[in-house]
């Protein structure tokens, strides 16, 4: 699509009475600094909303503005564009016009929509300006969904697809291989566009947090990993491979000719109403390559510290710890057990006008307005050591670490909390107390924790069982035994557990969503001297069990499950029994 009117946006806006000159030019300062397109800058900082964007570009873009609610759009022309493609690029087909569909959009800052769509149809494509709830409700009114429709679709297109001429013998040859205008022509036929946006639209609908793409020597598989398990969504042909990981590179913005070296990129898509920020990896293997794109719905993540699932003698103690003006607060836990959004909720609760937070993170999982993020880049030696040193030189109230992997970058966080700053930070341990384990077997002074170290949060993600259909029974004894219930429990003839059974709702897993298990360690006068003593992990367990009343993370489970929140085997597969 090229520009027709020469007048740039923001000149546009001010025609329009919505931004004032002085307002612009400290939205293009902040522009340069963030490298943003300057209507996301503009929408950012509240000086107009996403609507007067995408009229302004419609005035750029020399686009019509159409009121697709008051509009009549013939079956032959709605025919044009199918439902699932109408959902995921926010779009619906208006009229046909001088050999060309027109289409109104609800984003027209994604200028790469047109292409696909004339890819797609097979005709010449004419974009028009409408908004996000015109499109959403033509899309409801006029195109009929079932909730397996887009995964039916996605099957029918692989098995149509399957044997045709989209995937001959000769993709496997070197000749097309290596000829990187034959992979784009390939990546952009307009079943291979289909397949990908009905896989991201499925990931999206199911509440994916990863998309698996997988090649084998024999076969090709896509999955979804769901609440933490992988389900496998298709098996295309494995002659589909090289078409489908070309399509996905080419959308990164990726070298679509290098299979050899490994690639991570990071985009921002926005299927129907979601604004989906994705990160790309890819990984060469024996049998071709595989790609990992981790899904982030900015419109789905809470971060509200309120709203994590805390219990309270959990959480009042945590915001204690977190509004002290100095101190160490590790959260800690194996990969996607929910550590960033527990650090991002508490710099949220902590984000106020007086305060200045800066973050070193790798990656930069979740940008949040009015704190200053670092983005580690270790090889040009942007490492979590070098940011923080540079970090403490501009005068921070509160530093956040993406991770503590190394004495140096602990020792620099002590630093930091011991001149006046609130470190949050993660660090990888099986449990609360083994985290004071780790970082004495990384060599760091006993009495350089004990100085600085305020608490430590463990945690665990466990999945919800689906409320729609799950089933409570009355444990047996065996089964109480087992779980290590105490006695005032299994003693309890009202005690009852729930279990999955599985429903179109929760996609017949039996379960829907995941909470937090959580475990919290304050470092007080007697861990302290435990610290000093070298104890053991089972000794500060011990304490703290005792004294402070801290549950473990099998214990916050099994109250999950007395509460038919989660299931025993949930618990079980998270979470470890320790004895006293």
């Amino acid at each position: 699509m090229s520009v027709t009117n020469e007048r740039l946006v923001g000149d546009i806006l001010i025609d329009h009475g919505v931004i004032s000159p002085l307002e612009l030019d400290e939205a293009l300062q902040r522009q340069r600094l963030t490298g943003d397109m300057l209507g996301r800058v503009l929408v950012k900082m509240g000086l107009c909303d996403e609507q007067a964007i995408v009229e302004a570009l419609g005035v750029q873009f020399g686009m019509e503005r159409v009121d697709i609610s008051k509009l009549k759009v013939s079956e032959d022309t709605l025919r044009k564009i199918t439902p699932d493609i109408a959902r995921f690029y926010s779009v619906v087909p208006v009229r046909e016009e001088n050999g060309s569909l027109v289409v109104a959009m609800a984003d027209p800052l994604n200028i790469g929509i047109l292409d696909d769509i004339r890819q797609i149809v097979g005709e010449p494509v004419r974009g028009a300006i409408s908004n996000h709830h015109d499109v959403a409700a033509f899309i409801k009114e006029n195109y009929s969904y079932e909730a397996d429709s887009v995964h039916e679709t996605l099957q029918a297109l692989i098995a149509r697809v399957g044997d045709s001429a989209l995937t001959p013998e000769e993709m496997g040859q070197q000749e097309i291989i290596g000829d990187v205008d034959n992979l784009v022509l390939l990546a952009q036929e307009p079943e291979v566009i289909k397949i990908v946006n009905l896989v991201l639209l499925e990931a999206v609908q199911k509440r994916a947090s990863d998309i698996h793409f997988e090649t084998y020597e024999e076969d090709f598989r896509i999955r979804i990993r769901v609440d933490g398990v992988l389900l496998e969504i298709v098996s295309p042909p494995r002659t589909l491979s090289l078409a489908l990981i070309s399509r996905v590179k080419i959308m990164c913005n990726m070298d679509i000719s290098e299979r050899r070296l490994p690639q991570d990129q990071r985009i921002e898509i926005k299927v129907g109403d979601s604004l989906i920020d994705i990160r790309v990896a890819t990984l060469p293997t024996l049998f071709g390559e595989n790609i990992v794109m981790r899904l982030l719905d900015r419109t789905a993540v809470k971060i509200d510290l309120d709203k994590l699932g805390f219990a309270p003698q959990v959480l009042k103690p945590i915001k204690t710890i977190i509004h002290r003006p100095n101190g160490i607060f590790l959260v800690t836990g194996p990969t996607s057990s929910g550590k960033t959004t527990t650090l991002y909720a508490c710099l949220t609760e902590l984000n106020q006008v007086g305060v200045k937070i800066i973050t070193t993170e790798d990656p930069v999982e979740l940008q949040i307005d009015r704190i200053v993020q670092v983005q580690v880049k270790e090889d040009i030696g942007l490492t979590f050591a070098a940011c923080l040193r540079s970090i403490l030189r501009q005068d921070p109230d509160i530093v956040m670490v993406g991770e503590i992997r190394d004495l140096e970058t602990a020792q620099i966080a002590v630093e930091a909390s011991l001149t006046g700053h609130l470190v949050l930070s993660t660090i990888h341990t099986n449990s609360a107390p083994e985290t004071i384990t780790r970082l004495l077997d990384m060599d760091l002074e006993p009495f350089l924790i004990t100085a600085s170290l305020s608490a430590v949060l463990a945690q665990r993600l466990v999945r919800v069982v689906c409320r729609h259909c799950h089933e409570i029974y009355a444990p047996d004894k065996d089964e109480m035994n087992f779980l290590g219930l105490p006695r005032s429990w299994r003693d309890d003839p009202n005690l009852r557990f729930a279990r999955p059974k599985g429903c179109p709702a929760c996609d017949y897993t039996g379960y829907m969503g995941r909470v937090g298990l959580f475990e919290l360690l304050v470092v007080d006068e007697k861990v302290c001297d435990l610290i000093l003593n070298r104890a053991m992990a089972h000794d500060i367990r011990k304490h703290a069990r005792r004294h402070q009343g801290m549950l473990t993370l099998r214990e916050a489970g099994l109250i999950k499950c007395v509460q038919h929140v989660t299931t025993p085997e949930e618990v079980l597969q998270h979470t470890d029994h320790y004895e006293d």
